[in-house]
Order: structure tokens, then sequence, then C-alpha cells
């Protein structure tokens, strides 16, 4: 018998903390920091999310679906996926499924 798969959060990304710092030149340097392992389902980005996002100047190229985690900001946190970093641009919270939609954008 088959095993039964009971979510569909299959892939692995790293949650990223972002601190500013400075360098020894006393530039301001922003860092990554790996808080942890996240489990997250990849959903397609709409026509309409990619102009309205556009419109706000940002590129929105991602989407993914996670677990609820309260403690994930869009001006503090960042996600890793396949060593590409994405910086959060839009978080959609369903607090009766227990679920996040991030919108994830590229790191400039």
């Amino acid at each position: 018998m088959p095993k039964r798969q009971t979510n569909k959060l299959r892939w692995k990304a790293k949650l990223l903390d972002i601190s500013e710092t400075v360098d020894a030149h006393d530039r301001p340097v922003t860092e990554y920091q790996e808080k942890r392992d996240l489990w997250y389902q990849d959903i397609g980005v709409t026509a309409q999310e990619k102009y309205l996002s556009q419109q706000a100047k940002t590129d929105v190229v991602r989407r993914i679906k996670i677990r609820l985690d309260n403690s994930i900001t869009e001006k503090l946190s960042a996600v890793r996926i396949n060593s590409v970093a994405y910086n959060i641009t839009r978080i959609y919270t369903n607090v009766d499924d227990r679920e996040m939609e991030l919108s994830l954008a590229y790191v400039e």
C-alpha cells in the first residue's frame, strides 16, 4: 500500500532574518541569517497580482503557501529557495486553515 500524503507542503526553503549592520568602511550592509527551515507549496502568480505589484514598484516572481507563523514579517524576514534569496512583498493569512501565502520578489 503506497504512502498517503497528508498535506501538500513538500518542498523545503530557508527562513532568513534580515539585519542591518555597518561594514569596516561605515557603510550600511544588509545581512541575511538563517533562522530555520520552512516547508512550502508552490502556487502560481496571477496576472492581477503581477499587474498590481508592478504598480507598487515591486515585481512578484513567486508565491508560496506555508503553515501559519506570526513571527514572519515583510520587513524583517526573507526566504531562500535553491540558493536564491527572495524578499517578502505581501503576506496573506488564512487563520481558519492555519496557512499563509507569501508573495516573493528577488532581492536587489
